[in-house]
């Protein structure tokens, strides 16, 4: 990090995090990193487009302590500077989508109720869905009985009195 400037950005934008950053197996307290940071963000605050020596030393040396502490030992051996900063930066893109709303998911249409289970062929005669409800299948059942049973129509053709007694034999009860 040669520029003031990117250092400082990445800084402010760890800031927060080292803030929120709470592991069991630390061996420093997170106060010193919160320090430590605020000590770093006033250094780097000047007007200056380069580090100095001494600060760019302190700032490598502030987020490789970090990354020690932050990362299990087996998640690289031996990283470099650029890893560290590679590692900080990628844990960072990970910890701000934390914060930002879940996808919606597109909403099914929910069927309150048990299926019906009745053959295909019936729900097609009753002009329903073969994964209709058992309660939308009761409601079209009795107006389809209403409909054409014999006793309520007695001028029915014999074709109808025919698909009328299929529909019965195709009726799972």
């Amino acid at each position: 990090m040669q520029q003031t400037q990117t250092t400082r950005a990445f800084l402010r934008r760890l800031r927060p995090w080292v803030g929120k950053a709470i592991h069991a197996r630390w061996v420093t307290r997170r106060s010193f990193y919160q320090s430590e940071i605020d000590a770093l963000l006033l250094a780097v605050a000047g007007p200056s487009r380069r580090l100095t020596p001494d600060l760019r030393l302190r700032v490598e040396g502030f987020l490789g302590r970090l990354h020690r502490e932050w990362f299990p030992p087996t998640w690289r051996q031996d990283p470099t500077y650029d890893d560290v900063v590679a590692d900080l930066r990628w844990w960072m893109d990970v910890a701000e989508r934390w914060n930002e709303p879940a996808p919606k998911r597109p909403r099914r249409r929910l069927r309150r109720g048990t299926l019906a289970e009745q053959p295909e062929k019936l729900c097609r005669m009753l002009g329903l869905a073969p994964d209709c409800t058992a309660a939308e299948f009761a409601i079209a059942w009795r107006a389809f009985l209403k409909r054409n049973h014999p006793d309520l129509n007695p001028d029915q053709t014999r074709e109808e009195r025919q698909w009328f007694a299929t529909a019965m034999a195709l009726r799972r009860r």
